[in-house]
């Protein structure tokens, strides 16, 4: 399966202590847009619109560094599924360095899309 990156966008590196997650916050006007594009009605994510970098991990490393960064990352404009989450594909060479940085694989299955394919990913909605 063939991702085609050809959208850009960035948001700010958001680190939170309790429990240790890092995040790059993502603009809700491009959630809602993809979001609405899909032909079903999609519940909107719980959270705000964002790309998990780092949860449910214990990190060994500079914790906070890089906080308000601004982060620019690719992202495929074809709206993926399964059974119930809709989200981007993503792709992100910076926060694959942070990852390492933090002495974390580049892979986590937090990180990972639901189909396990890409790295990163924007959830858009599901149909819980």
């Amino acid at each position: 399966m063939s991702t085609d990156f050809k959208y850009e966008s960035s948001g700010y590196l958001k680190y939170f202590d309790n429990p240790k997650k890092l995040i790059v916050s993502v603009d809700q006007e491009l959630v809602d847009y993809y979001r609405k594009s899909v032909f079903i009605k999609i519940n909107r994510q719980k959270y705000d619109p964002h790309i998990s970098v780092v949860r449910k991990e214990i990190p060994n490393g500079p914790w906070g560094k890089y906080e308000g960064e601004l982060i620019k990352f690719k992202y495929s404009g074809e709206v993926r599924n399964d059974s119930v989450y809709y989200w981007l594909p993503v792709e992100c060479v910076r926060l694959e360095e942070i990852r390492l940085e933090l002495g974390l694989p580049l892979i986590s299955d937090i990180t990972l899309s639901p189909d396990k394919f890409h790295r990163f990913h924007i959830t858009i909605g599901n149909i819980k």
